[in-house]
Order: C-alpha cells, then sequence, then structure tokens
C-alpha cells in the first residue's frame, strides 16, 4: 500500500502567521545526505543555527519518526542538525513503514535460534530479542519498561536508539522488551546493588541517573511527577549541588530520568534541612564586604550588591520591573537565564543590582527618553528592544501577551516590516521583550490603517480576461488568478490550503511572494486558484 506523506502545516499557531521557520522547496539548495529517502519531494534548508531540529516536525506537520527515517544523518534524539544542508520534509509514493507489521511475515532473530521478529523494529534494536511489544503512539520508556518488569536501563540498552531522554522511541514499531537468557521480571527494589566505588563499603542501588557521580553515599528514587528543585529541598541540599551529583538532568532538569536513583548526598557532605534564609553566606569577591547567598544563578556575575531569591512562577522581566531595572540588565548579570529567561533558575538567588549601580523604580511614563539620532529631533522613550533601528520615529510599549503579528496589524503594517526595524524579536517573535518599546514606524514611512474588504478597489487581473481582482493582493500573485482568498490576522497556509482544497505548494507558488515559508500577509487577498 502507498501513501503519500501530505505536508500541510508550515507553521503551527504559536509561531504566528509571519513566523518564518526555514526556506523550502521542492527542490533542495544546499547539500544533503545521499542516503536520504528517495521518496523525498519537499526539502527544508537549514539556514540559522538557531532551527531547533526537534521542533522542525510539528512545524512541517509530520512525526518525528518520519523525519529521522527520511533523514538518516540525524541521530536519534534529533542532533547533528547542520547549517547549509537540506532535509526532507515531505515524501510522495513511500510505502508504509508499516507493511508487512503485526500480521506480516516475521524474520529470525538470529539464524538458528528458532525465536521470529515481528516488524517493523526499533532502529538497532539488539538482535537477542525474544519478546517484544507494539509501541503506542502515547508510550513512553518508562512505563513500557515498568509493565514488562524490566528497568529503564534495560530498556534502553536493548532498545539504544531510544536515547537516555526516550525522544528517539518510534511509534507503530517493535521494541525489545526480554533478550535470551534474561532471568525475567526485575524491579528496583529487588535490584541487587554494586559498591559505587571498589572498597569505600557503600553499595548503590539499580538503576541510577546516567553519569551519575561514583563517591555517592545517598540515594533517592526518582518518581515520574518529580522536579529537581523539589527533590533537592526534601533532602536539604542546594539544587546546584543536586545537578553536580546528577549532571545529565541538565540545568532545565529535562534529563532526569524517573524510575532510576538519583544521588543526594556524596561522602564528607552531610544532607540535612536547610533554607535558604539560613544558608551560610559566602564572600562575592573576598574583601569587597559584601555576601553572596546560596544557592546563586549559574555564572551570576561577581560583583552583585543586591539579590533576589526566585520563585517557581518568576519570570526575567516582572523581576526586572520590579526591582527598577532594565530586562537587558538583568540578563547580563544573570547570563545563564539567557535572552529568553529559559535558563532561569527556580529556587536560587538571582542578582538585581551591582556594585556601583543604584536600582530605582521606573515606569514607562515617567522614563527619561533619549534622542534616536542626535539632531533628528525624534526621542525615543527607555527601554527599547535590542538592536532596534536608529532611525525610528513611532514607537509602542510591548505587553507580557503581545505578539509580533498582533503588534504589526494594530499598527498597519506587515509583520516582515516590524521584523526588520526590531530585528531581536527574530523571525518566530520569540526574541521580543515585554515592558520595553518596539519600533512600529521610521522616518519617512507613513503607517495606515489595513485596508477592508468593503471599500477595496478591484482591478482586473490580466487585460481582457473578465476576471476582477480585489485589492490589496499578495506581493508576487500570478497574474493568471481566478479565485481570491482575504487572509486574517489568525489564518495559516495549511489551512487556506485545506479549506480550497489545494496544496501548500500550489499556494506558494501562486504567491511568490510569500517565500518558501508561506509567510502571507494578513489583511491582504491571496490567489487559492487559477
Amino acid at each position: 500500500m502507498l501513501s503519500k506523506v501530505s505536508l500541510l502545516c508550515l507553521a503551527t499557531a504559536s509561531l504566528g502567521l509571519g513566523a518564518r521557520v526555514a526556506p523550502r522547496g521542492d527542490a533542495p539548495a544546499y547539500p544533503y545526505d545521499p542516503n536520504t529517502s528517495k521518496y523525498c519531494d519537499y526539502w527544508v534548508d537549514i539556514t540559522s543555527a538557531n532551527t531547533k531540529c526537534s521542533s522542525l516536525p510539528g512545524q512541517w506537520g509530520i512525526s518525528l519518526a518520519d523525519f529521522l527515517r527520511w533523514n538518516p544523518s540525524l541521530a536519534p534524539d534529533c542532533s547533528a542538525l547542520t547549517v547549509g544542508q537540506s532535509y526532507c520534509v515531505e515524501t510522495y509514493g513511500e510505502p508504509s513503514p508499516t507493511d508487512g507489521g503485526p500480521s506480516g511475515s516475521p524474520t529470525p532473530t538470529g539464524p538458528g535460534n528458532g525465536i521470529t521478529t515481528p516488524q517493523p523494529t526499533q532502529p538497532s534494536m539488539v538482535d537477542n530479542c525474544d519478546a517484544f511489544y507494539f509501541v503506542q503512539t502515547d508510550d513512553s520508556c518508562d512505563a513500557i519498561a515498568a509493565s514488562h518488569g524490566i528497568t529503564l536501563n534495560q530498556f534502553l540498552t536493548w532498545n539504544p536508539k531510544a536515547g537516555p531522554t526516550c525522544t528517539g522511541l518510534w511509534a507503530s514499531t517493535y521494541a525489545c522488551v526480554s533478550v535470551i537468557d534474561n532471568g525475567g521480571a526485575t524491579t528496583t527494589t529487588t535490584a541487587k546493588p554494586t559498591t559505587t566505588a571498589p572498597g569505600n563499603g557503600i553499595s548503590t542501588p539499580q538503576p541510577t541517573q546516567p553519569s551519575m557521580v561514583d563517591n555517592c553515599d545517598a540515594f533517592y528514587f526518582v518518581q515520574a511527577d518529580d522536579s529537581c528543585d523539589t527533590i533537592a529541598a526534601s533532602h536539604g541540599i542546594s539544587l546546584q549541588q543536586f545537578i553536580t551529583w546528577n549532571p545529565k538532568a541538565g540545568a532545565t532538569c529535562t534529563g532526569l530520568w524517573a524510575n532510576a536513583y538519583a544521588c543526594v548526598s556524596i561522602i564528607g557532605q552531610s544532607p540535612g534541612s536547610t533554607t535558604t534564609t539560613t544558608a551560610k553566606p559566602t564572600t562575592t569577591t573576598p574583601g569587597n564586604g559584601i555576601s553572596t547567598p546560596q544557592p546563586t544563578q549559574p555564572s551570576m556575575v561577581a560583583n552583585c550588591d543586591a539579590f533576589y531569591f526566585v520563585q517557581a512562577d518568576d519570570s526575567c522581566d516582572t523581576i526586572a520591573a520590579s526591582h527598577g531595572i532594565t530586562l537587558q540588565q538583568f540578563i547580563t548579570w544573570n547570563p545563564k537565564a539567557g535572552a529568553t529567561c529559559t535558563g532561569l533558575w527556580a529556587n536560587a538567588y538571582a542578582c538585581v543590582s551591582i556594585v556601583g549601580q543604584a536600582p530605582v523604580t521606573t515606569t514607562t511614563t515617567t522614563a527619561k527618553t533619549t534622542t534616536t539620532t542626535a539632531g533628528n529631533g525624534i526621542s525615543t522613550p527607555q527601554p527599547t528592544q535590542p538592536s532596534m533601528v536608529a532611525n525610528c520615529d513611532l514607537f509602542y510599549f510591548v505587553k507580557a501577551d503581545d505578539s509580533c503579528d498582533g503588534i504589526a496589524a494594530s499598527h498597519g503594517i506587515t509583520v516582515q516590516q516590524f521584523t526588520t526595524w526590531n530585528p531581536k524579536a527574530g523571525a518566530t517573535c520569540t526574541g521580543l521583550w515585554a515592558n520595553a518599546y518596539a519600533c512600529i514606524s521610521i522616518v519617512g514611512h507613513t503607517p495606515g490603517k489595513p485596508s477592508t474588504t468593503t471599500t477595496l478597489k478591484t482591478t482586473t487581473t490580466t487585460k481582457g480576461n473578465g476576471i476582477s481582482t480585489p485589492t490589496p493582493t499578495q506581493p508576487g500573485m500570478v497574474g493568471n488568478c481566478k479565485k481570491f482568498y482575504l487572509v486574517k490576522s489568525g489564518d495559516t497556509c495549511a489551512a487556506i490550503a485545506s479549506q480550497f482544497k489545494v496544496t501548500v505548494a500550489n499556494l506558494i507558488s501562486w504567491n511568490t511572494g510569500a517565500g518558501s515559508s508561506c509567510n502571507l500577509w494578513a489583511t491582504t487577498y491571496a490567489c487559492v486558484g487559477v
């Protein structure tokens, strides 16, 4: 049975109408893996190092399993995405990966061992497997392991491409849940412990977190809904200590394994019930007289003289605003928080002032303005979006729930104009700062209200063809269009294509100014039929 993997979704609603993911087309613009699926008929060209491999399948409306199968150069965890290469995001005529599956003819696991293996199987599955499980869409590695009486470590050993975080597990594919000579069901409570280090007299229960330190002397069995900060707090240690002893958990705790033991104490350290209020402070810089409470944000500046204990629901912009500093100052002093604040640690101190800087409470209504360009007579309110253009003559104070396309539409400009004047907002608008001014007009540009369909003046598409074309139209629209659609602010190319029973590729070819990522303008007519 042949199936066409139809690719309709070019951008999710969360990206906004004007979001650009990466150029794509029916021919690759860059080199590609020669082992890429021979059935590929549409490609994405990676032009930016900011493109996240793990987000591509959702953005192009395909599954991670399909994306990895079509592009074998990618690792099971979707790493190794390379700028300047093209990757397959749609195939045509590809045999279904489940053909010959559960009801198909099985093949022997190994010559002469008498065990048959159903197809298809997880990539790189061990060849001495004697029991199998057909993975469902919503399955997880730890749940499969628990239901078959094996450890997560065993499951990942027998199905290595699933990866430590289980992101490489394929749905609708058989996984190994037992191997020849495996002694049957085991649990962590009955697992035979091993010695942490020869001769230290401390036994380590199994399985453990990957790369856990080898001088651990106290352990905790992680539950499915545990978090790093709650485990640390309940054992009287800092979050920084927990991550140091269990490094694969990562700074954001996304690598923490459920149903595996984590280290909560090491030899020479006595865990106890502690809180940040009783933590012994240390000196920021010897001799400066300023004590620093612990734990702190990673890579926090060394000349900090005022601190704030971050709560679980805090955000960088709210902390900055409440302490009378700019978001840019906060991120400069706490760099690991990152531009989007995803690296901010809860239950750890952040710097909100440095030596020589006196924080003050400011509001946008009383902010001191500066001149955009000396002598042009235009004053710029502060703070502004980073790298905002210097010839701006009109500003908008961004609120927490604003989006690039919403701001652009409400000020009669295009998303492309907005992101050109505020470049750090980025193609997907993830770099837009709240509580900072954005540019919505530049010198020489007159923003206006978007046109409405009731007052549109029509013109003829091709002289004498009898078909009238409403305006305004998408840039680069073909001259032989016979059917039109007024694009609304929340529309996506996939939805429009589905509504008019055409393909996204059709939309792009009839509205060439939209580009390979189908960036259609709102409140503008698009061609949906020729």
